[in-house]
């Protein structure tokens, strides 16, 4: 079995959790995860317990007591920016980054998924869609064909992204929102729940409404 740490004890850990114990029922005992616990910043948390696994403290403190084996991490923590930053802390230990695919997810065949990326129950990904490394996709997300989705973004439940859509480096697509087919959705822009992109967005920018407009 690989031992793997949940990064971030906190709502969308326990979800992560929930995807390994659930992709863990499908597989043979030598490939399941034996999910050792939460790495967490925050040290008044430590030795509590979350979703019925504890909280074991900082990372670097994990990564003495474990010095001797390899350790796998899952980096839950929804801010793009923060997950970036804390992904190069953790492969600074020597961890390996985990993919999470829950199994109830329809994947078309010539589809990529970088190391680290999250893909949440009942989430469709189409034919020749490219999600690089550390990708947030929730439950019931929608990724059109040959989408490409860039280290880092991020698309939040029940968002629709269309065919030949580039979503750019650390960009969140808000829930249930919709983007048209070919759009660039430009490195850092957010794009709020429940919004209808016609047009491609700038980077660092937002947009919200029917159709999405700039704010």
């Amino acid at each position: 079995m690989k031992k793997i740490i949940v990064m971030g004890a906190s709502g969308f850990a326990a979800e992560a959790i929930w995807v390994l114990e659930e992709m863990n029922k499908i597989v043979t005992a030598s490939e399941r995860w034996e999910i050792l616990g939460y790495a967490d910043d925050d040290t008044s948390k430590k030795n509590k317990f979350y979703y019925e696994h504890k909280i074991l403290g900082l990372p670097e403190d994990i990564a003495k007591d474990y010095a001797d084996q390899e350790l796998w991490y899952f980096c839950a923590i929804g801010n793009n920016n923060d997950r970036s930053n804390v992904v190069k802390r953790l492969d600074g230990l020597g961890w390996k980054a985990a993919t999470l695919i829950h199994p109830s997810v329809i994947m078309a065949r010539n589809v990529q998924i970088g190391e680290g990326t999250y893909i949440g129950a009942a989430s469709v990904i189409c034919p020749n869609a490219n999600i690089e490394k550390h990708v947030l996709i929730n439950v019931r997300v929608a990724i059109g064909h040959d989408v490409i989705m860039q280290s880092f973004s991020q698309a939040c439940p029940g968002s629709q992204i269309n065919g030949f859509c580039d979503v750019g480096n650390a960009a969140l697509i808000g829930s249930n929102a919709s983007i048209m087919p070919g759009k660039n959705i430009g490195d850092g822009a957010t794009v709020g729940g429940n919004s209808q992109v016609l047009r491609s967005v700038r980077a660092g920018s937002t947009v919200i409404g029917v159709p999405a407009r700039k704010i």
